[in-house]
């Protein structure tokens, strides 16, 4: 802080702190100081070293010597399992011992993956260009009146075209040098699509069902475009044609003679199959932005003639050079690829799964949350042992002025947000799922720029820039906030540890009364005698509607079956699918459903023994958070035998 811009009264104000409970940590944060002559913008940097890590030996010592003191404890609890309140108690603080394991490694994550998903066409990409600083500006020409006139516009670097998505996931990094590398699909799996985009044009079934990424990179290999003819009417009039050269191809050749056209033009020979070589540094002599964009755009196209396909993308951005602090703030930011007919996909599992990761969910304004999206959130947020709901956020993106649109609102942004931010509450009220308020977020990428990526003459950047970093800020509270959380588990863990070492021992009474409680427990465990014979049928029934649902065209069931179940090109994965169906998109559908009224008795059960028996009281709390989670890993595990007996053609039968 330049503190000559500040004078007298105001810079004491401004130094004691006061303004700091206003604004989370660990961001970067314009305030405006108002001098008695003029107004002065004034950029406060993240701290080298913020005050978390400070706080993270702090944290991590209290954690070992908690652990210490629970080892202790448990070493001194007698092993007899004829003992039930002894055993009880070791199992607890074994339990609790385990659980500061795991808080210790999530609360050291140093850096979070920022995983974008979403529908395609919804904004996601474009989000990711504007908040991370990956547009450039871009001399343009525009004819009014017959005059030319010249104007800036601000455009993304990873354009894709309107309703589009790129050709395969894009992971971001900062780095101190700017590059770009592909994971590349191997010579074997690249003959296999070319000979299969060959071949869809003399099935009967219209042949494959890839995407039109994939479909436009596979005709630029081969060079067998789509090709756009302009030409003039009699009357004058322009026109233009789309010539499909590789249909016209197949109506003159053969199969074999078009594979061996499309193969002679592919040069597969000359094609680069590993990471390593599939890398491209951006020159020094060459301006980074315009290089990025003009690169990205080949290797998203597979204009490239020494890089294969890619399976996911990876680019590295030198801060220097782009000028984005945010970038730094993070591991990663990852735009998955856009959500189409199944929104409950593996990739997308495996992100959502990790702890390391903070899933920003996007959908335009007025599908928000979109149905997909819901539905994918609504799978993973019933699971009430995982606490996603302190790393889902949902994102909404609006375009066009919808916030002052808003039906009942006053005509301003603010309202219309409000309102909306209402709404998708109200959406995950009435499924039962339980969302941070906080974790819904705005962003309008486009909002301060007209229809040629223009600024609008009432904004200027720092409009652009406090709107960034209100979302980075926004996102930056969440990782906080969990942080905080898991700081306020330690101390509830200390707290209770204690109680349950310093338990008393049970009278013969309150021993009867647990042994009825277990006995009660012993008795739901039997499930051949409680989960319906019929279930197996269910699971048949469920599992081909959803099936069909999902993959509605049949040349899509098509493809899926002629590749033995998965498509990995679109992320289809039939087997993944059966866990799914096998497991209940909620509570009321297979496993979860057959097991609800279980866990509930369960649940009713051991609440009742806390009840009866206060001097169980500060176990119980452990043992349901335990039993909830045991719970969700039997569900997931008692799905994945379902799903490879159908798999292998085995009688369903057996999974009862």
């Amino acid at each position: 802080i330049n503190s000559e811009l500040l004078r007298g009264d105001l810079m004491e104000d401004f130094l004691s702190g006061s303004w700091r409970s206003e604004f989370k940590p660990y961001l970067d944060l314009s305030v405006r100081a108002v001098d008695r002559n003029d107004i002065t913008t004034i950029n406060l940097l993240k701290p080298e070293k913020p005050s978390t890590p400070v706080l993270k030996p702090i944290v991590n010592k209290d954690i070992a010597e908690l652990t210490d003191v629970l080892g202790t404890a448990i070493k001194e609890i007698s092993n007899e399992r004829d003992n039930v309140f002894e055993y009880i108690r070791k199992r607890s603080l074994i339990s609790k011992q385990e659980r500061l394991k795991h808080v210790k490694q999530v609360i050291n994550i140093e850096k979070y993956k920022i995983v974008f998903i979403g529908t395609i066409g919804a904004g996601k990409t474009t989000a990711i260009s504007h908040l991370f600083d990956f547009v450039d500006e871009v001399d343009k020409t525009q004819e009014i009146n017959n005059k030319k006139r010249k104007f800036t516009a601000t455009e993304p670097l990873f354009s894709t075209g309107s309703g589009r998505t790129t050709i395969s996931e894009v992971v971001i990094k900062h780095s101190d040098k700017t590059f770009i590398e592909i994971e590349p699909y191997k010579k074997e799996r690249l003959e296999e699509l070319i000979n299969w985009f060959c071949e869809s044009f003399y099935s009967d079934t219209n042949g494959e069902v890839i995407s039109v990424e994939l479909e436009r990179a596979i005709r630029s290999i081969t060079n067998l475009k789509k090709i756009i003819k302009k030409s003039k009417d009699s009357f004058g009039k322009a026109t233009s044609q789309t010539v499909d050269t590789a249909k016209n191809m197949s109506l003159e050749m053969t199969i074999d003679e078009m594979k061996e056209h499309a193969f002679n033009n592919a040069e597969l020979k000359l094609r680069k199959y590993t990471q390593e070589e599939s890398r491209i540094y951006c020159p020094d002599s060459e301006p980074p932005k315009a290089w990025l964009k003009d690169i990205f755009n080949k290797v998203n196209k597979a204009e490239l003639r020494e890089l294969s396909l890619p399976k996911k993308i990876y680019i590295y951005a030198d801060d220097n050079a782009f000028g984005s602090t945010y970038l730094k703030k993070f591991d990663c930011i990852i735009d998955t690829k856009g959500i189409d007919e199944n929104p409950i996909r593996h990739d997308l599992s495996d992100y959502i799964e990790r702890e390391d990761t903070i899933c920003l969910f996007t959908s335009s304004y007025n599908d928000a949350p979109e149905a997909n999206v819901r539905e994918l959130m609504k799978f993973f947020l019933s699971q009430s042992s995982k606490s996603y709901e302190d790393r889902f956020v949902t994102l909404v993106l609006p375009q066009n002025e919808e916030p002052e649109k808003e039906n009942d609102g006053d005509g301003s942004r603010d309202m219309g947000i409000s309102i909306k931010k209402k709404i998708v509450k109200g959406v995950f009220e009435s499924l039962n799922l339980k969302f941070n308020d906080e974790n819904i977020l705005f962003y309008d990428a486009l909002q301060f720029f007209d229809s040629k990526s223009r600024i609008e003459r009432d904004y200027d950047i720092e409009d652009i820039e406090d709107s960034k970093a209100q979302v980075i800020s926004n996102i930056s509270a969440i990782i906080e906030n969990r942080k905080i959380l898991l700081k306020n588990e330690i101390t509830d863990i200390k707290d209770s540890s204690q109680l349950i070492t310093e338990g008393k021992t049970l009278s013969e009474e309150e021993i009867e009364s647990l042994n009825n409680a277990i006995g009660k427990i012993k008795k739901i465990g039997n499930l051949e005698n409680r989960v319906p014979s019929y279930s197996y049928e269910e699971f048949i029934e469920k599992y081909i509607e959803y099936y069909s649902e999902r993959y509605a065209a049949w040349n899509t069931k098509d493809a899926i079956h002629r590749r033995l179940g998965t498509f990995e090109e679109r992320g289809f994965d039939t087997y993944f699918d059966a866990t799914v169906v096998a497991e209940g998109l909620d509570d009321t559908e297979m496993v979860r459903k057959f097991t609800k009224d279980l866990k509930e008795e369960i649940r009713s059960i051991l609440l009742g023994i806390g009840e009866t028996l206060e001097i169980l009281n500060p176990l119980i709390p452990e043992i349901i958070t335990n039993f909830e989670s045991q719970y969700d890993n039997f569900v997931k595990n008692e799905s994945k035998p379902k799903a490879r007996i159908i798999a292998k053609g085995e009688n369903p039968k057996n999974f009862i």
